[in-house]
């Protein structure tokens, strides 16, 4: 191959999560039948990442002049943050291989969505895989274009008692409604002590209920504390993110779906939580909480309460804490899981950082791409933006210009 037609720029496109949509079984089947018509216009257009997308028409018409190649990095693009680490990994070893063999060329990877903390991730696994290969050349150094990324890292985080209160609060829950299951299977197993209610049961059966939860509560809140810094160390770990001053170009957008998603996950994650305290705190002072107001609401009615205080008044109250408690423990894995399949079942000892620019040392350009004209398409989508191509190879000009030659 000639100098000449050698490339001197090459591109690497790293789709987002989930990049042929929700049902990518369906978006597949009309790829393969646009390619068995051979008439494009009759079949869906190619997606971004794809040869012939209109992003990567106008981003070759704009690069008309600087030599360049297209790959594109195919993975599952799984909300997981494990398989965006896996996927780094593989993106880390096609930059070292292809540096190796294309020393000359400037490599320039183009990453969306998720794609962004994948590429990124590649960059904290380059040296290693650089330092793998023999032939003491300069390690690959590419530069980086990031479209509507929302930068993600995991913390461990120090809450206080805030974790092991929602766990008790979620045994107590439990505790409880096993209860009110057993008084309704073993009617017999009521107490007859003088003084007490049908409703309460006796000493015996909430022993028989309790001791599996007070097992479950000595493993679960204590037991587990080195698997749960175990966890939150390898999520932290997967989503350290490295940043190369002055070869990053983040291009986002106002009001960015999957951000505004993201944010509202982080919002509701927290409200549940802390209503899961407070229910908790509730159904623990029920005893002292129900009474008064009962006779609060026999006097403004005008009415005596006489002389005993039904106590299925507070079996009602403890069960409607219970079901509220369970119902908010059940839903929370789904406010975590917009970060992250594995924050579904992740401790509640860490917090999400979750920013439109990555937290780094030097500079690097930002830009904010804002539509102008009513376009029916997402902002998350934000490749289809007319200024989009020309911001990146404005970019990409200015790093060539200024690099050193090799």
């Amino acid at each position: 191959m000639s100098e000449l037609a050698r490339p001197r720029l090459l591109i690497t496109l790293v789709h987002g999560t989930w990049p042929r949509g929700l049902f990518p079984k369906i978006a597949q089947f009309k790829q393969w039948a646009r390619r068995l018509l051979r008439r494009k216009r009759l079949g869906p257009p190619p997606f971004w990442f794809e040869e012939g997308s209109p992003f990567l028409d106008r981003l070759s018409n704009e690069l008309a002049d600087i030599p360049h190649k297209f790959r594109s990095i195919d993975w599952s693009g799984a909300n997981s943050i494990f398989v965006r680490d896996n996927t780094a990994q593989i993106l880390a070893e096609h930059l070292s291989a292809e540096h190796t063999a294309h020393p000359e060329a400037t490599q320039l990877i183009i990453a969306h969505s998720h794609g962004g903390n994948v590429a990124l991730r590649a960059l904290h696994h380059l040296p290693r895989h650089d330092a793998s290969r023999s032939g003491g050349a300069d390690a690959a150094n590419p530069l980086v274009a990031t479209l509507a990324t929302p930068f993600i890292e995991i913390h461990r985080a120090d809450f206080g008692h805030r974790p092991d209160s929602v766990r008790g609060a979620v045994l107590l829950a439990i505790f409880y409604l096993l209860l009110l299951l057993a008084a309704w299977l073993f009617p017999s197993a009521h107490s007859h002590v003088p003084g007490s209610t049908p409703n309460e049961l006796s000493l015996s059966a909430s022993l028989i209920v309790g001791l599996p939860i007070l097992i479950v509560a000595i493993y679960w809140i204590g037991k587990r504390t080195t698997a749960r810094q175990n966890q939150v160390a390898a999520l932290s770990c997967a989503t350290r993110l490295t940043v190369a001053p002055q070869r990053l170009l983040v291009i986002r957008a106002i009001d960015d779906e999957a951000s505004l998603i993201l944010a509202l996950g982080a919002i509701l994650n927290y409200v549940t939580v802390k209503s899961i305290m407070v229910v908790g705190w509730i159904m623990v002072r029920l005893p002292v909480i129900v009474p008064p107001l009962w006779l609060l609401f026999f006097f403004v009615g005008q009415r005596s309460p006489g002389n005993h205080f039904p106590s299925w008044y507070r079996d009602v109250a403890a069960l409607w804490c219970s079901a509220i408690i369970v119902t908010l423990f059940g839903v929370l894995p789904i406010w975590r899981l917009v970060h992250g399949k594995e924050l579904a079942k992740s401790p509640m000892e860490c917090q999400v950082n979750t920013q439109s620019t990555p937290d780094a040392i030097g500079q690097w350009k930002i830009v904010t791409l804002v539509r102008r004209t009513y376009v029916r398409s997402l902002r998350h989508g934000i490749y289809d933006h007319e200024d989009c191509p020309k911001a990146i190879t404005d970019w990409v000009r200015s790093q060539l210009y200024a690099q050193p030659a090799r």
